[in-house]
């Protein structure tokens, strides 16, 4: 994995505020290490700060810094020789500036399959409260997987179905559709893996694990729609109880 770190406060519901490290690399390291895997991570640093609130009505955020980009140099120097004999990569930003196109460049040239989180892309480069938007295709050229949710898939693409799923232009796309499932596009087609239909009570990193254990089990040979189901699965225990 390759994130940007995070500082986040959360409220769930109308409980007290609290802080905890948050960013793709906490919560994508936890699964793995629940699935007996041991993850290899690059973090970004310093770390983003972050105000989330989780209540019925959904999600909403605000971004008060912003992540250091990555630059080929540090990638060739730093990244490639930590992330050696890794197939696939998870890509976590926070905003939408850490993974540059050229980076990208660089590590699909070294080999490795890269799944890049929108979330970061449709964030963009604002700091308050985050206002989802469209980015440019050249943000997420030469990825193999980009996993989105239905909010940022409407943003960026103006539609959250399987049509939309199929136009974004990579080989797999991943388009979650929170507590029912997620929706799988790849050889031109589109299958849904169910979820169980129960919301998480911190549903904060749930998408951020989701992503290292479908990277995981691609590594491991299986198919997408295979590394979907499981990784769903593992997800509703991990934070079902949460």
């Amino acid at each position: 994995m390759i994130g940007a770190a995070a500082a986040d406060t959360i409220t769930l519901d109308d409980e007290p505020p609290f802080r905890r490290p948050g960013g793709t690399p906490v919560f994508a390291e936890r699964a793995l290490r629940a699935v007996g895997a041991e993850p290899v991570t690059f973090v970004i640093e310093p770390p983003v700060d972050s105000r989330l609130v989780h209540d019925g009505t959904g999600t909403t955020q605000e971004i008060r810094s912003l992540a250091s980009a990555l630059t080929p140099a540090r990638v060739a120097a730093e990244v490639l020789p930590r992330i050696k004999g890794c197939s696939w990569v998870v890509l976590g930003g926070q905003t939408g500036g850490e993974f540059p196109p050229a980076v990208l460049d660089a590590l699909a040239a070294a080999g490795h399959h890269l799944l890049l989180d929108a979330q970061g892309l449709a964030r963009g480069g604002r700091l308050g409260p985050v206002q989802l938007g469209p980015f440019r295709p050249d943000c997420y050229r030469g990825v193999r997987c980009l996993k989105l949710n239905r909010v940022e898939a409407r943003a960026a693409f103006g539609g959250d179905g399987p049509a939309t799923a199929l136009s974004v232009g990579v080989p797999e796309v991943l388009l979650t559709l929170g507590p029912a499932g997620l929706m799988v596009a790849a050889d031109g087609r589109v299958e849904n893996v169910a979820g169980s239909g129960l919301p998480f009570h911190d549903p904060t990193g749930a998408g951020d694990s989701l992503s290292a254990l479908y990277c995981l089990a691609r590594s491991r040979g299986a198919e997408p729609v295979e590394a979907a189901r499981g990784a769903v699965d593992t997800v509703e225990r991990l934070y079902g109880s949460s």
